[in-house]
């Protein structure tokens, strides 16, 4: 048998990566800024994602912007980088707040009129800020109760 479809193997990437950040087709259609429909449609071949289209799949599966092309094209998308953490160490609260910011970013950025290389440095800096700001307070809670109890 040959190689998957083109839609096949980018149904295939962006249900790995759905299921990595525990959201529902219908929570990645609305972070990308289409309907539910304009995404079943992509994923089942029906109709190739616009250039806009695919920037906004990229964003909502937090990946690299062109990464859903590259797997229109053959080949693999790229994650984010993110040196703070992963995908596999967030806890559900964070995951959660990063959801709900990046949710509040995509209606910033179409008020603001911002073009999608403004969006990205934006969602990238917001997410870093949002994961310090979690990891300072998960690891200060026990210091400074310790702190508190010893003096």
């Amino acid at each position: 048998m040959g190689q998957p479809a083109p839609h096949e193997r980018l149904d295939a990437a962006m249900n790995e990566r759905r299921l990595a950040l525990h959201r529902t087709w219908r929570e990645v259609a609305e972070a990308a800024r289409i309907t539910y429909e304009a995404l079943r449609a992509i994923r089942r071949g029906d109709s190739k994602p616009t250039q806009l289209t695919a920037r906004g799949l990229d964003g909502a599966l937090d990946w690299e912007a062109g990464s859903v092309l590259k797997v229109l094209a053959g080949g693999q998308p790229t994650p984010v980088a993110d040196e703070t953490s992963t995908a596999e160490d967030e806890s559900p609260a964070l995951t959660a707040e990063l959801a709900l910011a990046q949710r509040l970013l995509a209606a910033t950025v179409r008020e603001m009129d911002l073009t999608p290389e403004e969006a990205d440095e934006v969602w990238r800096r917001v997410r870093r800020e949002i994961e310090v700001t979690a990891r300072s307070h998960k690891g200060d809670a026990p210091t400074n109760d310790r702190n508190h109890r010893a003096g």
